[in-house]
């Protein structure tokens, strides 16, 4: 099994999402040499980065805990997928443990930026990546 057999709302564990796209098991942004994939995971249990849906859009707050979030690394992944030939992947999560498959997706618009809180309760200034799916053609 790859990813590529997922469907939309599968529920699968940690450790498939690490096998199945072969990139790390931690962090809210994955990138995968291997597969061509940068994983996206939305929290909505309780967590530090305060993802959220307005008309279809996922607003995705981008990686970094403490003090501002800068456009490098996996951040920085997101925004160059597309040019780089990688496809992001979106999983939800609702309940701990349970990552459910939201289907592939793009950025909207260019990232901006948002000030919330960093695990210190600093406020410092996050990206928010605007992201909606990619309609599949049947």
């Amino acid at each position: 099994m790859n990813y590529k057999s997922l469907k939309l709302d599968d529920k699968i564990g940690n450790k498939d999402i690490a096998l199945l796209f072969q990139c790390t098991n931690q962090g809210g942004i994955r990138k995968s040499n291997k597969t061509k994939t940068v994983v996206l995971i939305a929290k909505f249990t309780d967590c530090l980065y305060k993802h959220r849906k307005e008309n279809n859009i996922l607003y995705f707050t981008g990686m970094g805990k403490v003090g501002n979030q800068e456009l490098k690394r996996q951040n920085k992944a997101i925004v160059e997928a597309k040019e780089n030939d990688f496809h992001l992947h979106l999983f939800e999560m609702y309940e701990e443990k349970v990552y459910t498959y939201c289907g592939e997706v793009e950025l909207t618009d260019v990232p901006f930026i948002e000030e919330q809180p960093d695990k210190n309760g600093n406020i410092r200034d996050v990206l928010i990546f605007p992201l909606k799916n990619i309609e599949q053609v049947v």
